[in-house]
């Protein structure tokens, strides 16, 4: 059966215990948590309510609204809210087939049939980004989980007498019994070694809201108890036998069947383009596929011009593969003006993570520039620098985490001093060797020789922070990203291959097995092209905005408690002369702040009652 299709959506909740107070949160608070969300999903607005479980969800459609894939989706025993794909949820109707009837087309009911015929042994069979929480009307409980690599988000408060969860932590706080509150130790941490390297996964800016892990399952039981575990994790690395061609050639086939299943969907997929290995691959596995369109988004400097006549840049090299398949890629290149704006950072300002890197106003721009030329869903190339050394030929990693070509020097120990942000108070510094050592103790207690701990550091640490905002800034432009290297099985192989069949110590480059991949796949000039890293905006106009947003709004920047307790604000002269780095940290601590105190929005419908989905018998 064929059928609409839902993708990038958004999910809240409320359970509440037994003996749980008549003022204890419910019904209200999750309307507003629900309301929250509607940029992730704004075709559609589902409550369900049933004893003491609330249940909200907002939709993203990529084709129609059709009834029988709306949310909350209940059948027999089950009820689910769901946000995300699962990539092969045609293979597992079939399994299921002989059991139940099916009576629409999402993977969201497969999702919900798999859990009722495996239970938890579902998420061992499920491809693909999601987050999601199952009731089960007959034994009283919860479940929420997280697909293994984390991709889909979900945030929790733990109260008394009950437990919230959202997929934002800006629409959690739409619960009223959720303090508003900074978690400054969390905070002084990410400023002394980046939101990049933190440690504990599980903690968030904000002290009242927990995130739940990666590959977790989470049960909450009838009367209040939570029991935690997860079902993945990175596997052991082995001296694998057979011929580097003959692995290649397997990394293909689960990259080809990667992007395909991504394809998915009833409106279509569209590519990033920069001109990379990685972004080349996904575009031209795709083209072979079906036609696609690939955007090329170039950021014009402060003069207006762009730099399309660049021979070594992204403009250039996308160009010369959507030239080999003209009939196939659809190129459009994209000039986006980047004068930033107070808007700008609030846009980007994810409670989830104050701060971070001032390149998060060009990615947003660039899923606005997809979602502006009629897209919703875009493949997006990372994570392949994290699995496969992308980074190692950049200096400053070398410097500060390995050095392929001497591998037992002990350049981490200079990691987390190199992300530091500047500017910081002395309150904040005086954490710094304890922060710092948190790093260096996690990397020491991870598995392997230097290399490959330095290999999983980054995938523990630093990918998950890349998903958090690749998912927040695409939902805030109501686009769904997806992401084909980190199909499970390629992560998999990944880490079952030594480091060093990803690196090629000659030509000082990551990524080896992946480029003896794609030989026949892209041309010479796009496999062999070094890495580049994301553009910096135009420094010279960014500093500029970014300083005349300083100017204007000093003394808002100078009241703010929070503000003068993470970073020594010089004096108005030396201030709007700071780095843009220095700037784009204190704009979006205020702004971040602001936010967090913002009080909860009214009831949107008080007094009325929830549309609740029936119990099926189907």
């Amino acid at each position: 059966m064929t059928g609409p299709v839902f993708s990038g959506c958004g999910l809240a909740g409320i359970i509440r215990t037994p003996d749980a107070p008549r003022d204890t949160p419910g019904l209200a608070d999750v309307r507003r948590m629900t309301r929250a969300l509607a940029h992730r999903g704004p075709h559609g607005e589902g409550l369900f309510e049933h004893e003491n479980i609330v249940l909200g969800h907002r939709r993203l459609s990529v084709l129609d609204l059709a009834d029988t894939g709306a949310q909350p989706m209940t059948r027999d025993h089950l009820t689910i809210v769901y946000n995300g794909e699962t990539y092969n949820h045609a293979a597992l109707r079939r399994d299921l087939a002989d059991r139940y009837r099916f009576t629409s087309g999402t993977d969201t009911e497969v999702v919900l049939r798999a859990w009722q015929r495996w239970g938890p042994g579902a998420l061992e069979r499920m491809d693909g980004m999601y987050a999601f929480a199952i009731w089960d009307h007959r034994a009283r409980s919860l479940t929420l989980a997280r697909d293994r690599l984390g991709i889909k988000p979900l945030y929790l408060h733990r109260g008394t007498g009950f437990l919230a969860f959202a997929s934002e932590i800006e629409a959690l706080l739409q619960c009223r019994a959720i303090a508003r509150e900074p978690n400054l130790d969390l905070l002084a941490h990410q400023l002394l070694c980046s939101t990049t390297l933190q440690v504990d996964r599980r903690a968030t800016p904000v002290a009242a809201v927990e995130a739940l892990p990666a590959a977790t399952r989470l049960t909450v039981h009838r009367d209040g108890r939570t029991h935690a575990s997860t079902y993945w994790r990175l596997p052991a690395t082995s001296e694998r036998g057979g011929h580097r061609d003959v692995r290649a050639r397997e990394l293909a086939t689960h990259l080809e069947s990667a992007v395909t299943s991504m394809l998915m969907g009833d409106v279509p997929a569209a590519t990033f383009l920069s001109g990379g290995l990685d972004s080349s691959a996904i575009t031209a596995i795709a083209a072979s596929t079906l036609p696609v369109t690939a955007f090329t988004v170039v950021h014009t400097d402060s003069s207006g011009a762009a730099p399309d006549q660049d021979r070594e840049g992204d403009l250039h090299h996308s160009r010369i593969l959507a030239r080999l398949h003209p009939d196939r890629i659809e190129h459009r290149v994209l000039a986006r003006p980047h004068a930033l704006t107070l808007d700008d950072i609030d846009d980007t300002c994810d409670l989830a993570a104050p701060g971070g890197d001032l390149r998060h106003a060009s990615i947003l721009d660039n899923y606005r520039a997809v979602a502006a030329h009629g897209h919703r869903v875009v493949l997006n190339g990372q994570g392949a620098d994290e699995l496969m050394g992308g980074y190692i030929n950049q200096p400053s990693f070398v410097r500060h985490l390995h050095d392929v070509r001497n591998p037992h020097t002990t350049p981490l120990l200079s990691l987390p001093a190199s992300r530091q942000a500047p500017g910081l108070s002395p309150d904040v510094l005086a954490h710094r060797t304890r922060a710092h050592r948190a790093v260096l103790d996690f990397h020491a207690g991870l598995e392997g020789p230097p290399l490959e701990r330095a290999h999983r550091l980054l995938v523990h640490l630093q990918l998950p922070r890349i998903l958090q905002f690749e998912d927040y800034l695409s939902m805030r432009a109501g686009v769904e990203a997806r992401f084909p290297f980190l199909d499970h099985h390629i992560v998999e192989a990944c880490f079952r291959e030594p480091f060093d069949a990803h690196v090629d110590r000659r030509a000082l480059h990551g990524k080896a097995l992946l480029r003896r991949a794609l030989t026949t796949r892209l041309p010479a000039v796009l496999v062999d092209r070094p890495k580049q890293v994301f553009p910096w905006p135009d420094p010279t106009g960014t500093q500029h905005s970014l300083a005349a947003l300083a100017r204007t709004h000093e003394d808002e920047l100078r009241a703010d408690p929070l503000l003068g307790h993470l970073l020594h604000l010089p004096a108005t002269a030396e201030l709007v002369d700071a780095t843009p780095q220095f700037l784009w940290q204190a704009l979006t601590l205020w702004r971040w702040h602001r936010k967090l105190r913002t009080p909860p929005a009214p009831d949107p419908h008080p007094g009325t009652t929830p549309w609740t989905t029936a119990i099926s018998t189907r």
